[in-house]
């Protein structure tokens, strides 16, 4: 990655953004339109989602990832086992991911094991098969990360007793290499092993448990028991292992060879879309694709899906897919499994858990193996104003104040009559950065008090109102939702006196959270 990345801006890619809904909060009514999903949307510090219609037609959702950002952590994401498939919402919720991709190739329709490497929190938890050796990989740089499109290889070798050193051709592999020699560890699963022989006639598999053999046999088992690593040789392999008998003394020993060191996360994919910023892939039929990219000093990422196979998206071929690529900022970008396959999930500002902001062209998720996605160890911004904080909260001569309710949030609140004049009281707040936050009020609650105050929320599409019923739900925090709010020191919250309902409207706190 040496040449400079030239600065495309994403938002030039976007056509007519999204609408979602957003639900209405308990004790609240929502009269003015609702927020919707914008086409670029903050999902954690460093960390957005945007989705895209270009040209082909295609849509195209994007993550854009600040690996500078230090509460933003890649993982490597999976079912649990090697040899085992889930939903990217499955595995994604498992660890409490923010977003995430889709990763490998793998064999599908038989053990379901990823053909390349995988590492994860720098373990290894399988390695490439034989020309499986592209990977998307993450290091650690200082409490933050750099990516990098590399090459990684397996180091593994199987010591007999009297010396010889025999090189393994794979590690929790779907097929081990024709004479080759597979290493398998509890992180295998359940699959029996008879499946990774591809087509070999002749088999021997070792056990060895604290380093001495325990088992041998010409028939190939399935779950591996902990503490315990399986050698299984095909053709010449299964040879070399013929004078191993139980308990010799063996001894296993793997590692990740290349990449410039030991990646804290990586993921396979079949070949490299970009390097240097210039296209080195062949044309290939449109599909839907995943793919990812890091800008030339490795500290930004792109997780990208391409929806397809259907009329509103066709897909990409390859080199179309380097070239978007290029266009976001990536100087290198690499393929990972794409048709079904393709997916990109998200945890949505308010939401518990990941959804799927794409359209997977199965027409639902694919299970795959693994994954790629990002978990933010971030604790929310948030700021609580109270009518007393000094300068942050202004009000007319026409509010009084009072002490009455025990239910108020300070020593005091604030109230006025109802009139057909807005005569606002504004709570100042100083923004952090643009994004999503959600907004919520404290007041006291009174059958005499309105049942209809309006609130106000300046957002970078406008002033947004929400009615509240503030007869109800009082001595508690009570949300008007989520907003869009613009970086800086502002108005943001106002409480109007505009409304047909009767009683005094109440202004005592209220509290901003980014999500």
């Amino acid at each position: 990655m040496r040449r400079p990345a030239v600065a495309v801006l994403l938002s030039a890619l976007l056509a007519i953004p999204g609408v979602g809904v957003l639900p209405t909060p308990v004790g609240a009514v929502v009269t003015a339109p609702d927020v919707g999903v914008f086409a670029t949307t903050s999902l954690a510090p460093g960390l957005t989602l945007t989705d895209a219609t270009i040209s082909g037609p295609n849509r195209v959702t994007v993550l854009t990832a600040n690996l500078a950002e230090p509460t933003l952590q890649p993982t490597y994401l999976n079912p649990g086992t090697v040899s085992a498939t889930a939903t990217l919402t499955t595995m994604a919720n498992r660890v409490g991911a923010v977003a995430a991709v889709n990763g490998d190739f793998f064999d599908m329709g038989a053990t379901g094991a990823p053909r390349g490497i995988g590492i994860s929190d720098g373990t290894l938890i399988h390695g490439p098969a034989s020309g499986w050796n592209n990977v998307a990989a993450l290091f650690a740089n200082g409490a933050a990360s750099r990516g990098a499109v590399t090459q990684i290889f397996l180091d593994a070798t199987v010591t007999l007793p009297n010396g010889t050193r025999l090189t393994a051709t794979n590690l929790n592999s779907p097929d081990i290499a024709a004479n080759g020699i597979g290493v398998y560890n509890p992180l295998w699963g359940d699959q029996p092993r008879s499946q990774v022989l591809d087509g070999a006639t002749r088999a021997r598999e070792i056990e060895i448990t604290n380093g001495r053999v325990t088992r041998v046999s010409t028939t190939p088992g399935g779950k591996v028991a902990n503490g315990t690593v399986v050698v299984l040789g095909v053709g010449t392999g299964a040879d070399a292992l013929a004078g191993i008998a139980v308990g010799d003394a063996v001894t296993v020993n793997y590692a990740p060879r290349g990449g410039g060191g030991t990646p804290r996360v990586a993921i396979g994919g079949n070949l490299v879309l970009l390097q240097d910023g210039v296209p080195t892939t062949v044309s290939h039929p449109k599909n839907p694709r995943t793919a990812v990219g890091f800008s030339a000093d490795g500290l930004t990422m792109w997780l990208v899906v391409v929806d397809g196979r259907s009329t509103t998206s066709v897909g990409m071929t390859y080199v179309e897919l380097a070239n978007y690529m290029r266009s976001l900022g990536a100087d290198d970008a690499i393929n990972l499994d794409g048709g079904g396959s393709s997916t990109l999930v998200a945890r949505m500002p308010g939401a518990t858990s990941v959804s799927v902001r794409n359209t997977p062209s199965d027409g639902s998720q694919r299970a795959v193996p693994n994954g790629l996605g990002f978990v933010s160890t971030a604790q929310p911004w948030s700021t609580t104003i109270d009518n007393t904080t000094p300068g942050r909260f202004t009000a007319s001569g026409n509010w009084g104040t009072s002490s009455y309710s025990g239910q108020r949030y300070g020593t005091d609140y604030r109230f006025a009559n109802p009139v057909l004049a807005s005569d606002p009281a504004w709570y100042r707040v100083n923004i952090p950065e643009t994004g999503n936050y959600r907004v919520e009020v404290w007041y006291p609650a009174d059958p005499g008090y309105n049942d209809s105050t309006p609130f106000i929320v300046a957002t970078t599409s406008g002033n947004q109102t929400v009615r509240v019923n503030q007869r109800t739900n009082g001595g508690r925090w009570v949300s008007l939702g989520v907003f869009h709010l613009a970086a800086g020191d502002g108005d943001r919250v106002g409480v109007s006196r505009w409304t047909s309902g009767t009683g005094y409207v109440i202004a005592d706190a209220i509290r901003v959270t980014r999500v």
